[in-house]
């Protein structure tokens, strides 16, 4: 197995970050009942967003 790079481990630790406070802010806008309106403006702004993506039927 290839050892992997310390910046390498670092870039994957941020973008996991990201992903991580993109499916806290999911959760609690649907714990709170703003979900449509709040998804439909994010995701018109930017439709390409992995949890857009992820979501979209």
């Amino acid at each position: 197995m290839k050892k992997e790079t310390s910046s390498n481990i670092l870039e994957k630790i941020d973008i996991a970050k990201v992903r991580i406070k993109e499916l806290e802010t999911m959760i609690n806008l649907w714990e709170g009942g703003k979900v449509a309106s709040f998804w439909d403006t994010e995701c018109s702004i930017n439709p390409s967003s992995p949890s857009c993506l992820l979501f979209n039927d």
